[in-house]
């Protein structure tokens, strides 16, 4: 290793790119030091993330029992139905299952805070996550867009909800038609998947006005496009615009 140390010295005054031979001994040099036996070799630092210790937490199970029911409560759901998710970090001391809490937050997404008081008295903020247990339907293949769906297209699967239940939630089947591509297990959820289509913009239908007992039907052209129960505006042969809901295929009423 003599001639390295030849090669470091001269280093010192040397200018920059005076010697390219040099350069060339030197950079050989440094290799061979870094190579040499007993040299610490550089080691890539830990990627960050949770310690291994940092297992799953949840609370006694009477406590998380009054949790689930709570959640229940303020959903109006069956409290079998909801399914928690407790943070990953432990709040560090034991929690009894009849420990006093209050559920703070809106449940925005299914997000909490409990705020909770330990056997001493000290109060405690642990998050936690809860959904509810439905049915869904989804995608039992790959549907391109501008399918309609037939009960071969439809599979069930059981998930979980995160965040309050959706009471107005669309029962999506057989006759609904794809608005984009959808891959095969995605959930059908509008607006990926519309309701079939009853009137059609430019079409004639069968307009049917009802006063009372007297009944009116008539001949229009749509003016959009609608499926059942939503709205649409026709105008009649004399040229009046009338707006209706559709109810059935070509037939817009107006009450």
């Amino acid at each position: 290793m003599g001639w390295c140390a030849d090669a470091v010295a001269p280093a010192r005054g040397r200018a920059r790119g005076r010697n390219a031979a040099w350069r060339r001994r030197f950079l050989a040099c440094a290799g061979l030091l870094l190579a040499w036996p007993g040299t610490p070799a550089a080691q890539p630092a830990p990627a960050a993330g949770p310690s291994a210790d940092a297992a799953a937490w949840t609370p006694a199970p009477g406590l998380e029992r009054r949790v689930r029911q709570a959640i229940a409560e303020r959903w109006a759901v069956a409290a079998d139905a909801v399914r928690l998710e407790w943070t990953a970090a432990s709040p560090g001391v034991a929690l009894a299952g009849d420990a006093q809490f209050e559920l703070v937050g809106t449940g925005a997404g299914g997000h909490w805070w409990l705020s909770v008081r330990d056997a001493d008295g000290g109060a405690m903020r642990v998050r936690v996550r809860a959904g509810v247990e439905v049915v869904e339907a989804v995608a039992a293949r790959r549907l391109e867009r501008g399918v309609t769906l037939t009960e071969a297209d439809v599979a069930q699967t059981v998930a979980v909800q995160w965040g309050a239940p959706q009471r107005d939630a669309a029962d999506v089947g057989a006759g609904w038609v794809t608005r984009r591509v959808i891959a095969a297990g995605e959930p059908l959820r509008p607006p990926a998947v519309a309701p079939p289509l009853l009137v059609n913009a430019g079409e004639l239908v069968q307009v049917v006005a009802r006063r009372g007992s007297v009944e009116l039907t008539l001949r229009a052209r749509a003016a959009n496009a609608a499926a059942a129960g939503e709205p649409v505006t026709v105008r009649t042969e004399a040229g009046r615009r009338l707006r209706g809901i559709a109810v059935a295929r070509g037939v817009v009423r107006i009450d």
